[in-house]
Order: structure tokens, then C-alpha cells, then sequence
């Protein structure tokens, strides 16, 4: 009998085991976390600041919590995501990891609200942290090069060169682009156009060396309109503003034809969405409709809308459409329309 009785204790024993070894059907504080980040991505907004609300009404002190609600407040209300990151940067015992992160959420709330000082002190607090920091390094960088202070962003551009290598390439006209206007600054004019010119001859050119280079050469028509026009070649979304400065240093020296052929020019070498939207302009400006037709017709068959090259067949088609119609004000219009095309998808 009483080995039945310790047998039956021994089973009662075992079941209230296994129960409490069983895992729980409520879901763990790291996977309701793990719910809001999925809410995120798919781009649930609602059902993620649920999520991080009930976590912090379980836990006040759940910092991840409450920096991924700030993050998501940014947008929305940015002063009240400022509020939430400056709260949390001053608790205790926070790692380095998560002081990192609040430090870089609390530089971009500052961006959002344009205050670039704080934003910079955020980012260099990022940096006594970690000094090899790529993207705080990367942000102060950019906000030395928006702010003009040529020798900070040298600073920073010759740091990311240093810990990460395989960017030397990439960056390299970068770099010189900066020296340069450090010796801009310096009055140093040969070591200034030195560092442009070496700019320009990188394997991946930064585009502003072209414009700094035609802002110098001014007074030199030829040479000015020269760097504009490789500026146009490198960049395409910047080739609208690019030939509208050619055409104002022609107008300005009174060269009014120079401008058809510039056009005419960059066209015998290559299409370019620009140059032919302006040439029909001109075209159609002199009442000269047969060369309008001719230039549209000769690219009409190099690019088909169902490739990749669907925006530049747009633009010559929109051009077609431009010289079928009498009406000035619908032409002013789909020309600008065509340029909006060339500078959003950055066309040539």
C-alpha cells in the first residue's frame, strides 16, 4: 500500500516537473521587443508603438524601449523624441553600445530641427566613445563640408581614409577636393587649383571639383563652360543647373548662337536628355519645326521604354509631343516637366 502511495507521489512529482520545465506561452520581454523591430519593417507603425508602450508600462526602465519609441517619434513629433532621448542618455549603468546609440538617435533629432551645433556634439561624444566610429565620423564630416570649415572635414576624411582603407579609393577625390579648399582658405591659389586638378583625375571624381573649378575660371568663358559641361557628364541630375549657367555666361557675353551649337556639340557626341530638350526649345523658338522633328526622329529609335533607358525615351517622346502642339504655354510646360524627369532620375 504504501509503496502504491510513494508511487503515486513519485508520478505527482514528476507531472509538476515537467509543467514548470515546460516553456511559458506568454512571449518573453526580448521577443515582444523583437515584435515591435518586425512591426518597423513592415512598416506597421501603429502596432510598434503599442508594442513598446506596454513594454514600458511593464518596465520604466527598459532603455531600448524607449530609445526605438523616441526614434519612431522623430518624424512626427521631434521635440518629444528629443525629450526621450535626453532623458534616457543620463540614467546610469548604460553600456557603451546603448550610449552610442542614443548619442547618434539624439544628433539626428537635432538634424531633424536643423540645430547642426548640437547635432556635431552629439556625434563627437559618439567619438570619445569610439574613435573609429564610421558613421559619426562620416556625419561630423558633413556637417564640417555644409558648414565650409574645410579643415575639420579634412580632419575627418583623412580619419575614415586611415581606420577603413578600402574606401581610400572611393573617397581619394574626396580628399583632395578638401585640401584643396584648406588651401583656399589659406590664399594658397597653386596648391588650391594643384588638389582641384588632381581631384578630377580619380577614378571616382567628386562632382564638386568640376563646379569649383568653373566658379574659378570665370573669367575664362571657355575654360569656365569646359568644367561645366564634365560636371554635366559625371553628374546628370545636376546637368539642368549646369547648362543653365552656360547658357548665362553666353547670354552675357552677348554670344547668343554659341548656344544652339553647344547643344548641337554635345549632341554629335552623345544623347543627352538636356541638350536635346533645350535644342528643341531653340528650334521651336526660331519657327524652324523641320529641324526640331529631324533631331527628335534621329534618337527616337535608340532607346526603348520597356528598358532601363525608359526616362530618356520619355523625354524625347514628351519633345515629340512639344513640337505637334501651337501652344506656347503647354510647350513651357512640358519642357519643364522633361527637366524634372532628367534632374529626379538622374539621366543624361
Amino acid at each position: 500500500m504504501i509503496s502504491t502511495y510513494l508511487f503515486l507521489v513519485l508520478i505527482l512529482l514528476l507531472i509538476i516537473f515537467f509543467i514548470n520545465r515546460r516553456p511559458s506561452q506568454q512571449p518573453s520581454d526580448v521577443e515582444v521587443y523583437n515584435q515591435a523591430l518586425k512591426a518597423i519593417i513592415d512598416n506597421n507603425e501603429k502596432k510598434a508603438f503599442r508594442i513598446l508602450k506596454s513594454i514600458i508600462q511593464k518596465d520604466s526602465n527598459n532603455t531600448e524601449a524607449y530609445l526605438l519609441l523616441g526614434n519612431l517619434l522623430r518624424d512626427k513629433d521631434v521635440k518629444k523624441a528629443t525629450k526621450i532621448h535626453q532623458t534616457i542618455i543620463v540614467r546610469p549603468k548604460l553600456s557603451n553600445d546603448l550610449k552610442v546609440q542614443i548619442h547618434q538617435a539624439l544628433g539626428l533629432d537635432y538634424l531633424k530641427q536643423e540645430k547642426n551645433s548640437k547635432a556635431k556634439h552629439e556625434f563627437e561624444q559618439i567619438i570619445k566613445i569610439d574613435s573609429k566610429n564610421k558613421w559619426s565620423l562620416g556625419m561630423l564630416k558633413n556637417i564640417a563640408t555644409e558648414n565650409k570649415s574645410w579643415k575639420d572635414a579634412l580632419g575627418y576624411e583623412k580619419k575614415l581614409i586611415k581606420y577603413f582603407p578600402e574606401i581610400k579609393e572611393r573617397d581619394e577625390s574626396k580628399l583632395n577636393y578638401f585640401i584643396a579648399m584648406d588651401y583656399k582658405d589659406k590664399k594658397n591659389e597653386k596648391n588650391y587649383l594643384y588638389y582641384l586638378k588632381k581631384s578630377i583625375k580619380s577614378n571616382h571624381i567628386y562632382n564638386e571639383s568640376f563646379l569649383e573649378l568653373s566658379s574659378h575660371y570665370i573669367n575664362n568663358s571657355d575654360k569656365a563652360m569646359e568644367y561645366l559641361i564634365m560636371y554635366s557628364k559625371v553628374n546628370p541630375s545636376g546637368s539642368v543647373n549646369a547648362f543653365k549657367k552656360i547658357e548665362h555666361i553666353l547670354f552675357d557675353e552677348k554670344k547668343f548662337n554659341e548656344v544652339e551649337n553647344l547643344y548641337k556639340n554635345i549632341l554629335k557626341e552623345d544623347f543627352n536628355s538636356y541638350a536635346l530638350n533645350r535644342l528643341v526649345d531653340i528650334y521651336l523658338e526660331k519657327s524652324e519645326r523641320d529641324e526640331a522633328i529631324e533631331l527628335v526622329e534621329r534618337f527616337m529609335p535608340k532607346f526603348d521604354y520597356h528598358l532601363k533607358s525608359s526616362n530618356k525615351s520619355y523625354v524625347i517622346r514628351l519633345n515629340k509631343i512639344k513640337i505637334d502642339s501651337d501652344n506656347f504655354e503647354i510647350r513651357k510646360a512640358l519642357s519643364s516637366f522633361c527637366n524634372d524627369i532628367i534632374e529626379n532620375a538622374k539621366i543624361n
